[in-house]
């Protein structure tokens, strides 16, 4: 059976994302200004296609929803989906508020820090490093993994998420 699970924003990724974009479009209202007061054409093209390549790629590559199904979790991006077979699943984790994943403590070492969800290589002291797809900290799975990093997932409805998974993929 294939359950979709939506993956939400939480408030601050929602303000993050608006104020990014927000920035953006400042960005390219101020070249475009510039450029009719006389300032290189090129120079212009070329940070306005830059602007616009980091608010794409981030767009790409945030996750959309979380599938389960009988073969494993699948995460939905606008550019693929990245699947977790349950064989290769240790166990999953939900984090709790008294140990947060995304908190003051944690290193971004790639990846986005807030602008459609928390999205790419993170370390902290209490999980270590990490793979991360989090649209709401308060929401959110760690998937351990046999052999790799592990993942940080979350979604809408962690309570129907995490028996689904101890029904049909608990080892």
């Amino acid at each position: 059976m294939k359950t979709i699970y939506e993956c939400s924003r939480s408030k601050m990724v929602k303000w993050i994302t608006a104020i990014f974009i927000l920035f953006m479009v400042f960005g390219v209202l101020a070249e475009m200004y510039y450029v009719s007061k006389g300032m290189d054409v090129t120079g212009a093209i070329i940070v306005s296609a830059i602007l616009l390549a980091v608010a794409f790629s981030c767009f790409f590559i945030c996750p959309l929803y979380i599938i389960s199904d009988d073969e494993g979790i699948g995460i939905r991006t606008l550019l693929q989906t990245i699947k977790v077979p349950y064989k290769d699943i240790d166990h999953i984790e939900r984090i709790d508020e008294q140990t947060p994943l995304l908190g003051v403590t944690t290193i971004r070492l790639f990846g986005i820090g807030g602008v459609f969800g928390y999205i790419g290589l993170f370390r902290t002291k209490g999980y270590g490093t990490f793979r991360s797809y989090v649209t709401d900290t308060k929401k959110a799975f760690l998937i351990y993994r046999v052999k790799g990093l592990p993942i940080a997932i979350s979604v809408s409805e962690p309570d129907e998420f995490m028996p689904y998974y101890l029904k049909g993929g608990a080892k």
